[in-house]
């Protein structure tokens, strides 16, 4: 088991590397660098100007320094300056980072709450109506592209219905639970309606296997006869 874990951490491990190290140098090969914006948005700014600014920022030097450099200091916690934002890039983060949890351990919890009961449903009655029209209905949620069923809850309930906010995390004056759940039903709907068909197959393969596993335990042992 511990060979597995530490196996599993290395490939998690490289794979993590691999893809920031790819991400990174699409970015860096990307025509134009942040230098050259600032250039054209300033006509102020002299090439020399430019030339100063890139070597103070590392954009002088090899992709690979580059990098090197970036991952060195992610690994202490330090992700660059967003010229954007005006702040270190792990404050512009932190309070993104809060929500997306916010919201993937609600519509988790949610998931669960949906797809268990209907899996234990299912397996009690395998075949039955109960049984083809949750099949039907999670096939239906797994099969929907998200960014469709999102235009879709949008279209619905928000431009039509207006019942719900197409977009934001709370209201402009703030609020409690209520109001942060009232902005995050359209999100979860659309997190979870496709990934609502695994947790459901697992219950109802857990119940169908335990059904099973009782009728043979009650059965009559086989005649010697």
């Amino acid at each position: 088991m511990t060979g597995y874990l530490i196996r599993r951490l290395v490939e998690t491990t490289g794979m993590l590397l691999l893809l920031s190290f790819a991400i990174y140098a699409l970015i860096g090969l990307m025509p134009g660098d942040p230098v050259d914006l600032m250039l054209s948005a300033d006509p102020d700014m002299t090439s020399e100007d430019a030339q100063r600014l890139k070597a103070l920022h590392g954009l002088d030097r090899p992709l690979t320094d580059r990098y090197f450099a970036w991952l060195s200091g992610a690994i202490q916690g330090d992700f660059g300056y967003s010229r954007l934002y005006g702040q270190p890039s792990l404050q512009v983060l932190v309070p993104r980072l809060v929500n997306t949890l916010w919201l993937l351990g609600t519509s988790f919890v949610l998931a669960l709450a949906i797809a268990i009961p209907a899996g234990v449903i299912a397996a009690r009655r395998p075949g039955g109506l109960l049984d083809g029209t949750i099949n039907l209905l999670a096939f239906a949620g797994f099969s929907m592209p998200s960014f469709w069923l999102g235009l879709l809850l949008i279209i619905l309930f928000s431009v039509e219905l207006g019942w719900l906010p197409a977009g934001g995390v709370q209201s402009i004056d703030g609020g409690g639970i209520a109001d942060r759940l009232r902005y995050m039903i359209l999100p979860i709907i659309d997190a979870r309606t496709n990934r609502t068909k695994v947790p459901a197959e697992r219950a109802a393969s857990v119940m169908t296997g335990r059904i099973m596993y009782r009728r043979r335990s009650a059965m009559p042992p086989p005649s010697m006869l």
